[in-house]
């Protein structure tokens, strides 16, 4: 069984990509950036790896949604 990649985001520029990625019942992350690919990750990890990176969670879209200009999300940041 192949795996299927469930959702993707990315960041504005595409040079981060994360993917939710499913094989049967197991799901897992994986980051693409450039030609680097960290597979099998937990959330907490793709977080890590992220701030570490400089790249805020907060800023990214579901892949292929950017324009000119990122969309304002009214939700983002709410409680």
């Amino acid at each position: 069984m192949s795996p299927v990649i469930e959702f993707a985001m990315e960041t504005s520029d595409a040079q981060w990509r994360v993917e939710v990625v499913r094989r049967g019942r197991a799901r897992w992350y994986r980051i693409v950036h450039g030609d680097s690919e960290l597979d099998w990750l937990s959330i907490a990890a793709v977080e890590r790896i992220l701030a570490e990176s400089g790249v805020d969670m907060a800023d990214l879209r579901p892949a292929g949604e950017w324009t000119s200009e990122p969309k304002d999300n009214p939700e983002h940041g709410a409680a």
